[in-house]
């Protein structure tokens, strides 16, 4: 499956106005969204994800559009669920014992692990609730990159990581919430940087 970085947006918008609304985007809202000069290119665009498989077009339908499956690499190499990271404010951390199939491009140099995000406030980074981070197993990580965080020992979270003087600065992004200021820096531990998103369409 080959699918252009545009496409993939208007797949993913689609999936997202479906889910949100209950029904599908038109042409002219698709076309609208991404600033695109003529109906045409949208159709060529609905046109490639349906030869795919990913979409159903109903002929005649004004709202005719059916996400049919996700797209699944089919290079995907399996890696451990090891859990939830909270895309929000820390949680304690949730392990569990499941793998996720990931495309072999988006594996890390070294241990690579899959996270579950919960919650929205790194969603400028598109990483949307439910959606799998994939983390490359790191100790220590540069200011500006987005890592998995422990904060005291159990509580997990994904933000931007800053270390500052004598703090820890956890930035999301999502200009609804507010960083996140460690004290002590010993009490935060870099698990890993994220190196991938992966999201799930509904069905």
């Amino acid at each position: 499956m080959v699918l252009t970085p545009r496409q993939m947006e208007i797949f993913d918008f689609v999936s997202r106005f479906r889910e949100a609304r209950g029904f599908a985007p038109t042409i002219a809202e698709i076309r609208e969204h991404f600033g695109l000069s003529s109906p045409a290119t949208v159709h060529q665009m609905l046109t490639a994800l349906e030869r795919e498989g990913l979409i159903r077009r109903i002929k005649h339908a004004r709202r005719g559009l059916e996400i049919v499956k996700q797209p699944v690499a089919e290079d995907a190499l399996e890696v451990p669920l090891l859990g939830v990271v909270a895309a929000g404010q820390p949680i304690e951390a949730i392990l569990s014992h499941e793998v996720v199939g990931v495309p072999e491009d988006l594996l890390g140099k070294g241990r690579t692990f899959a996270l579950r995000a919960r919650g929205d406030s790194m969603i400028d980074e598109h990483i949307a609730d439910g959606d799998f981070v994939i983390v490359e197993s790191r100790q220590t990580a540069e200011n500006g990159q987005t890592v998995v965080a422990l904060v005291d020992g159990s509580d997990a979270t994904v933000k931007r990581f800053y270390r500052e003087k004598n703090h820890i600065r956890l930035e999301p992004a999502n200009p609804n919430y507010e960083p996140i200021i460690i004290k002590p820096a010993e009490r935060v531990s870099v698990q890993g940087v994220v190196i991938g998103v992966i999201r799930k369409y509904p069905r």
